[in-house]
């Protein structure tokens, strides 16, 4: 079958990519073709191996050229940050069911959503397969009279079987993420306190040019702390296993770390994010974040509960056997 996947793809978000680097081998593993929806369609074929075409300007060829549209993953489905993102992604699924395509969502969060957004998802999505990634979304699907099939973070399709798991000696590592100062400043006052104890530290920015100043700002607050640098998702995974815990401001800093069975801790910005965390048996922490909290869980480094990361990474993949199976593939 020839896909088409949308989503937030070429923007060299580590988290994203991690999504369609998971998703896109999976389905060419079980025989399909893929095509993906990019804002950098040629950077998205070499490091994906797979066929892209331009977000807008290739749209209609490729939804002409595809048998099924998936839409995801991601939180591809709100209007908190920008209404003109749900326009998009609605009009993808609208254009490919005029056109007679089969369509589904899947590895999506739902919301957050205005009362209009909540309105337009209901209209959008009426009657359209659903797969999601967290029982919050699954609830409100169900509250939009959506359906509401459960599944989990694509990324988690790139977990190695044995995880390495973390190096005690290593560094903790922190995921800021821009935006979000209360909780960038609550990392920056972790890392001071964590040089101040001889503990080691490091930083990595999962977006690109949009969490550098962020990672420069961490090492303002701890000299000592490493900068640590990633092109791709496979490459974060590879390096996790050197930090002895995570502390991460943004979804996939704790999800990759899951997947690298590392242990970690998350600064909850968004429901889905203390939802993951709990999934995992691991601590989360809403604004204003308690300092004193947060740095004795991180000195005790809880582990990774293995037996929760197995189970979602069986149901991430249960989940694309079960796309494939209501697209009739």
């Amino acid at each position: 079958m020839r896909l088409l996947i949308s989503g937030y793809y070429g923007f060299a978000n580590l988290g994203d990519e991690a999504i369609l680097a998971g998703l896109s081998r999976e389905l060419t593993r079980r025989g399909h073709q893929v095509t993906v929806l990019s804002a950098d369609p040629a950077g998205t074929a070499a490091h994906h191996g797979v066929a892209a075409a331009h977000r807008t300007r290739g749209l209609i060829g490729a939804l002409l050229r595809a048998d099924a549209v998936v839409s995801g993953g991601g939180g591809l489905l709100q209007d908190a940050t920008s209404a003109r993102s749900l326009t998009y992604y609605l009009a993808v699924l609208r254009t490919a069911r005029l056109l007679g395509r089969r369509v589904a969502v899947y590895g999506q969060s739902l919301g957050p959503l205005s009362a209009a957004g909540r309105e337009r998802v209901a209209r959008a999505l009426r009657g359209v397969p659903a797969f999601w990634r967290d029982e919050r979304s699954r609830d409100l699907a169900r509250e939009l009279g959506l359906d509401d099939r459960l599944t989990a973070d694509a990324a988690l399709l790139l977990a190695p079987e044995e995880p390495a798991g973390p190096d005690p000696d290593g560094p903790v590592l922190l995921v800021p993420r821009a935006g979000h100062p209360a909780y960038n400043l609550a990392l920056a006052r972790l890392a001071r306190s964590l040089a101040a104890a001889d503990v080691p530290v490091a930083a990595v920015a999962l977006h690109a040019g949009h969490d550098d100043a962020e990672v420069e700002g961490l090492r303002r607050a701890a000299p000592s702390l490493q900068a640590w640098r990633a092109r791709t998702p496979e490459e974060l995974i590879a390096a996790l296993p050197r930090a002895s815990f995570v502390v991460s401001a943004r979804l996939h800093g704790c999800v990759l770390a899951a997947a690298a069975g590392v242990g970690f801790a998350a600064l909850a910005y968004d429901p889905k994010v203390a939802g993951f965390a709990a999934l995992l048996g691991a601590p989360a922490y809403a604004a204003p974040v308690d300092d004193a909290e947060l740095l004795v869980a991180v000195l005790e480094r809880p582990a990774l509960d293995l037996a929760g990361r197995s189970a979602q990474v069986r149901l991430a993949r249960e989940g694309v056997g079960a796309l494939l199976e209501t697209l009739g593939a």
